[in-house]
């Protein structure tokens, strides 16, 4: 039982569980719910029936691009509501995102221009604080962790579920034969879109972590060596 355990701290810690509550689920439940549209079935059980009967009757590998397809279109929902300021993943009065820099990110000149001067260096460098200061503390950094699954959760999860809800509604009540493909093309483009200002904004917060983290590594080092000379000379 312990070595099971440890496997599932592994995957949560890793990868598996965390991102499959916060982007393969919300993915999931956007991808499937468009997918339905699409089967000319009377109503949403028959509909059900029919996708669960295609999963069982898919090949296990097909599963691995599905849950990617999943995972990618779970984060493009969440970059999407981040661009639109409908998603925050830090109090927006103490690292506050302007929607004037949130739309300069998707330029393609500019979108460099004052990297150093956002939101997220400042947060990275509270971050850094918060893991040096619990560095031997593993309740904190799990108390953490799971905050962070939970939020990410919330989010991902609501904005996915009111884009299903669209879909089906448009579904329910729109009798134009192409509403359907329409609506899903607009989604999808939007998504893309997402995707594309979300590489950008992870590329300069990927930037701005490891230079707090290389002079935070400095300032102590720094600290260090002034010890060690000071321990020297006395």
């Amino acid at each position: 039982m312990a070595g099971f355990g440890d496997a599932i701290k592994y995957l949560y810690e890793k990868f598996i569980l965390r991102d499959l509550l916060s982007f393969v689920t919300p993915g999931a439940i956007v991808v499937l719910t468009a997918f339905l549209l699409f089967l000319s079935k009377p109503c949403l059980t028959q509909g059900l029936d029919t996708l669960f009967k295609y999963s069982q009757d898919m090949h296990w590998l097909l599963y691995i691009p599905l849950f990617g397809l999943f995972f990618m279109v779970g984060f493009a929902v969440q970059c999407f509501g981040e661009f639109l300021g409908l998603i925050h993943f830090s109090p927006p009065d103490e690292f506050s995102w302007p929607w004037r820099q949130r739309r300069q990110i998707l330029r393609c000149k500019n979108w460099t221009k004052d990297k150093d001067d956002l939101w997220w260096v400042k947060y990275y460098k509270w971050e850094a604080d918060f893991w040096q200061a619990t560095e031997r503390s593993e309740t904190a950094q799990q108390g953490r962790e799971r905050m962070v699954v939970l939020k990410q959760m919330c989010a991902n999860g609501l904005w996915a579920s009111l884009i299903a809800v669209v879909f089906l509604a448009i579904d329910w009540w729109c009798s134009w034969p192409y509403a359907n493909l329409c609506v899903v093309s607009i989604v999808v483009l939007l998504l893309l879109a997402s995707l594309f200002w979300g590489h950008r904004v992870h590329v300069l917060r990927q930037h701005a972590r490891e230079k707090v983290i290389i002079d935070r590594w400095k300032e102590r080092y720094a600290k260090t060596q002034n010890k060690v000379l000071k321990d020297d000379s006395s």
